[in-house]
């Protein structure tokens, strides 16, 4: 069997769902109430879900992350822009990573925004992050996968370079882009063929 008798055009499925990569520049620079997080995130992720009746994040989920300390507490029940970065993360994180590990690998973060909420350190990542899944899109747009060359082809701020930690943080968001596109083409396979 070759890759075209799978029915899925690579380029097509590329372009159709890189749209869905959130830029920091589309996240509000105004607090939100948790009906307005979830409806955001239900609108800009609306083309990760597989069924139209998936949620892509529920007031459940985020009060469950709030509880792990997933990020810092909502002010005023508001939640800023770095929340919603973080959420972004963690929903691309979850299907991979256990709420432990995703706990363990975002406490530099949100230690870093606990001692100072004005730090631009998780922006800095979540520009990294988006680099990130442009060039997964990218690549799988020309049938190609990840390869040893891919951090070396993303754009990551020298800030985020220059801590150990957060570049760890990077290591494992790629690979999650990876394993997530990877696992949304399989399930495109299976509702195409079977």
């Amino acid at each position: 069997m070759e890759m075209e008798d799978l029915k899925i055009d690579f380029g097509e499925f590329s372009k159709k769902n890189s749209c869905y990569i959130i830029e920091v520049s589309d996240i509000p620079n105004i607090d939100l109430y948790m009906d307005q997080v979830t409806t955001f995130m239900e609108t800009k992720l609306c083309g990760y879900k597989r069924n139209e009746k998936d949620k892509i994040l529920t007031k459940t989920m985020i009060n469950n992350y709030a509880k792990a300390k997933l990020f810092p507490p909502p002010v005023k029940k508001k939640y800023t822009k770095n929340h919603v970065m973080l959420l972004i993360i963690i929903y691309h994180l979850k299907n991979m990573l256990s709420i432990n590990d995703i706990s363990r690998i975002i406490q530099p973060v949100t230690s870093a925004l606990n001692e100072n909420p004005e730090s631009i350190m998780l922006e800095e990542l979540y520009a990294s992050f988006v680099n990130m899944q442009k060039e997964a899109y990218s690549l799988i747009s020309k049938k190609q996968s990840f390869d040893e060359n891919f951090f070396s082809r993303v754009q990551i701020s020298d800030k985020i370079q220059n801590k150990p930690d957060f570049a760890a943080i990077l290591y494992v968001l790629g690979f999650s882009v990876f394993s997530n596109l990877e696992k949304r083409i399989s399930e495109k396979i299976i509702d195409n063929m079977f």
